[in-house]
């Protein structure tokens, strides 16, 4: 081979090194840069003279990469869901602005009237309209522009929502109905990562008007036939059989409970379509409990109504008060008991006891034992835990300590041989030894971690140890 083809060889493979770091580059930096940006979010809230009021929602996004244009549906369209029965949607603006200025606005047939999916399976809200808009002339460095108002037949509105977005926000606006502004300026990208804590820095939460009040019903004669086949001789079990039902069977609408008026469906339609709201489904839960012979109210929750949780369902059973969601299925316990429970979880946890020989097979001659996990430990999973994390974990503060014994047959043997780790660091402690003594095998499991919050500091050290712990659950023996 001649001197020349060898320099040749060398120098393509030269440039080909120096373009895969400049494409890794070029990547890492868009890995840093937001799909878009909101340049202003505005919310303004108007209460009229005639007592109706008024929604208008302004926005302005530039989209800054191809994934804003092609793979998020809230960029290139956006999605109004209203009720005509009593709301009026109006489009006062909407129109993009490309990156040579020129203006372009949405036309008419990009404005698309149709059923929210939500509502597609619950025929009682088939008269709700979502206005879909397909946003045009979507570009790099292009700018959404989309102003709407909706006004409201109505005299009561709960609003709670997060300043956070999926990309960042330079300015977000909240003009409330008394006159009064709040400003936000640079709020940062949501971040999507699990077990994150809860935050509320970015929560706003009020209300305009007088919260309803909500009467549980105290008889539903359809739900008879029904009630009888759930019954059963203890009260407890049969007041949850009724709330599993609700919770099994009533399809919950997760439609905006603005958009109903806040209004509670009567319990015999609710159960006859078996679709409802979050108010539905508690309301149908007192009137079936008050049909099956108990007494049941409804708790006043304050705004625990409005958003993702429903208002409770008090009942009285044996002289003690027990609260049921209508759409959880958690035990029933008394305040005491629920304290009683809170502190028995939070208690350490020991756990010595034999297991079974009951191995998955391999290969021929070569089987598996893969260890419990026990319900009252830790549930962190490892593969989640990413090498470079932006937020905090929130986890509970544990100490676990788990000691098995396995019987084997006569002649197995654990393949890779005895397991021995050991160590402190500054989150935390394990040890976890496997040790085979004939035909019996020792396994010690024990983990200490001290701190519920877990931040950027303590973070590859809490990944370390979650790594660990959730390491040698599966144990190979060969026959």
């Amino acid at each position: 081979m001649s001197h020349n083809h060898i320099n040749i060889s060398l120098m393509k493979k030269i440039i080909l090194t120096i373009i895969t770091l400049a494409v890794a580059t070029i990547a890492m930096a868009q890995s840093k840069q937001p799909d878009a940006e909101y340049n202003l979010i505005r919310r303004s809230y108007k209460v009229n003279s005639d007592s109706t009021m008024e929604l208008r929602f302004h926005k302005e996004i530039v989209l800054l990469r191809n994934r804003a244009i092609t793979a998020y549906a809230d960029k290139g369209e956006t999605f109004i869901t209203y009720n005509p029965a009593f709301e009026t949607l109006t489009i006062n603006e909407c129109y993009t602005i490309r990156p040579d200025g020129t203006k372009v606005n949405t036309p008419q047939n990009a404005f698309v009237l149709q059923l929210p999916s939500e509502c597609a399976n619950c025929g009682r809200l088939n008269d709700l309209r979502e206005m879909a808009i397909v946003h045009t002339a979507l570009e790099y460095n292009c700018t959404i522009v989309l102003d709407y108002t909706l006004k409201r037949r109505a005299s009561f509105l709960a609003e709670r929502f997060n300043l956070n977005q999926d990309c960042p926000v330079k300015r977000y606006e909240i003009r409330y109905a008394d006159g009064h502004t709040d400003v936000h300026n640079n709020i940062p990208q949501t971040v999507n990562e699990p077990y994150m804590p809860v935050r509320t820095d970015y929560d706003i939460e009020f209300q305009l008007g007088a919260k309803p009040t909500y009467t549980a019903e105290q008889s539903l004669p359809d739900a008879a036939t029904l009630l009888s086949s759930l019954k059963c001789s203890d009260s407890k079990e049969y007041a949850a059989a009724i709330r599993n039902w609700v919770v099994d069977y009533v399809t919950l609408n997760p439609v905006d409970l603005a958009r109903v008026n806040y209004a509670m469906t009567p319990a015999a339609e609710v159960f006859n379509s078996n679709c409802g709201t979050l108010l539905d489904k508690t309301g149908l839960l007192a009137a079936m409990l008050n049909q099956a012979g108990f007494r049941a109210t409804i708790v006043d929750n304050s705004l625990n109504v409005f958003g993702d949780r429903p208002l409770e369902v008090e009942v009285s059973i044996n002289g003690n008060n027990y609260r049921l969601n209508a759409s959880s299925k958690t035990p029933l316990l008394t305040e005491s008991e629920k304290a009683d429970a809170a502190n028995v979880a939070s208690a350490p946890v020991y756990i010595d006891r034999a297991l079974e020989w009951k191995p998955d097979t391999i290969v021929d001659n070569y089987v598996r034992i893969t260890l419990p996990v026990e319900q009252q430990g830790i549930r962190i999973d490892p593969a989640k835990l990413t090498p470079h994390r932006q937020s905090d974990v929130q986890t509970s503060a544990t100490s676990e300590f788990y000691h098995y014994t396995l019987p084997l047959p006569k002649g197995a043997k654990l393949i890779g041989g005895e397991v021995n780790i050991e160590y402190t660091n500054n989150v935390g402690s394990i040890n976890i030894i496997v040790k085979q003594k004939k035909n019996r095998l020792l396994i010690t499991r024990s983990l200490r971690l001290r701190k519920a919050l877990i931040n950027k500091t303590d973070y590859p050290a809490f990944r370390q140890l979650m790594s660990d712990w959730n390491s040698h659950r599966e144990l190979f023996f060969s026959l």
